[in-house]
Order: C-alpha cells, then sequence, then structure tokens
C-alpha cells in the first residue's frame, strides 16, 4: 500500500536545531512535549512539517491592548472628609487626657 502523502525531507535534531536556530536539547523539548518528532533508537528525526509545526508552538500570541485605568468619582463630601481628616491636627500623646 502506498502512502498518500510522500514524506518531506527528514532532519535530525542537528538539523533541526540549526533551522530553528534553538539549541539541540531544546527543539528535542519542544518536540517531544508536543510530539512533533519521531525517534528511531536515540536520534530524533524530524519532518518539515514537525519543524513548521513547531514553529506554530513557539510564536507569541497576540495581545490585547489594556483599557484606559478610569479612576471612580469621587464625591464632593467624600472629598470634604477625606480633606477635614488630613488637615485635622492630632495632639502630642503627652497631652491627651488619659482615661482610668
Amino acid at each position: 500500500m502506498r502512502p498518500t502523502i510522500p514524506l518531506d525531507t527528514i532532519y535530525t535534531a542537528d538539523e533541526a536545531a540549526e533551522r530553528l536556530r534553538l539549541t539541540n536539547r531544546g527543539v528535542i523539548k519542544l518536540g517531544k512535549a508536543h510530539g512533533l518528532c519521531s525517534r528511531v533508537g536515540r536520534d530524533y528525526l524530524f519532518s518539515e512539517q514537525d519543524l513548521l509545526a513547531l514553529w506554530e508552538v513557539m510564536r507569541e500570541p497576540a495581545r490585547q491592548p489594556k483599557p484606559p485605568a478610569v479612576k471612580p468619582y469621587i464625591s464632593d463630601h467624600n472629598l470634604f472628609e477625606k480633606l477635614q481628616k488630613l488637615t485635622r491636627k492630632k495632639r502630642p500623646a503627652s497631652t491627651r487626657a488619659v482615661r482610668t
């Protein structure tokens, strides 16, 4: 029975690492983690489709721009109370009345 999809070029881990500009170990780890490699004894082999799939795995996802931060509106009453707290004088501890 003939395969319907012809095999592309097969690369060793060293060749695949050179093509993807990664380390040998990095290509093998990615290939094993995502099931995009073949193993023959101790050698790991990658097809052209495996390399393209690894490239897609390594792509950075698009980021959504953050909406501008909107500060909540402070009512005049709350603003007045906060200003009163800030301007209130505190008496030194030595002059405060001690309750017994």
